[in-house]
């Protein structure tokens, strides 16, 4: 009976304490703020130039979203084709997606300074022969976006 109480006080006090996630928590024009990956737990900051910053999702609340790419150095920064997807939240993750394909599934962060971090999700982790490429794919990355109004 003690453990029954136990196991039930901690999925009822995870569910207190996880973020939840609202429709106007992630509609607006997000501005790439910084990015980087975890490593051995640590977080490591990639270094961008001015173009690569230039990153940007439009999220609207009729269920589309737009993502911008920027390639390039300080100076000859140039777009990919931008692209429209359909986007939904799933507890504490945003989709987007196209038809019933999952282009991009992200754990959302609400942070105390109005920025929200965007890090991988993975349902299970990869498994291979190719140590280097398991690394590689189960390696968690993640964006800082900061909202432009």
């Amino acid at each position: 009976m003690k453990k029954q109480l136990l196991i039930f006080f901690l999925v009822v006090s995870s569910s207190l304490f996880a973020q939840s996630i609202k429709q106007n928590d992630v509609v607006g024009f997000w501005k790439l703020k910084e990015s980087g990956f975890f490593e051995d737990g640590k977080k490591v900051n990639k270094d961008f130039d001015n173009c690569r910053l230039l990153r940007n999702y439009s999220i609207w609340d009729n269920g589309y979203a737009i993502y911008s790419y920027f390639e390039g150095s300080n100076g000859d920064c140039f777009p990919s084709e931008p692209r429209l997807t359909n986007w939904r939240l799933i507890d504490n993750r945003i989709q987007f997606y196209i038809n019933d394909d999952v282009l991009e599934e992200k754990i959302v962060k609400l942070n105390n300074d109005n920025s929200i971090t965007l890090e991988t999700y993975r349902k299970e982790k990869i498994v291979d022969d190719d140590k280097f490429f398991e690394k590689t794919a189960n390696t968690i990355s993640y964006d800082i976006i900061e909202k432009i109004e």
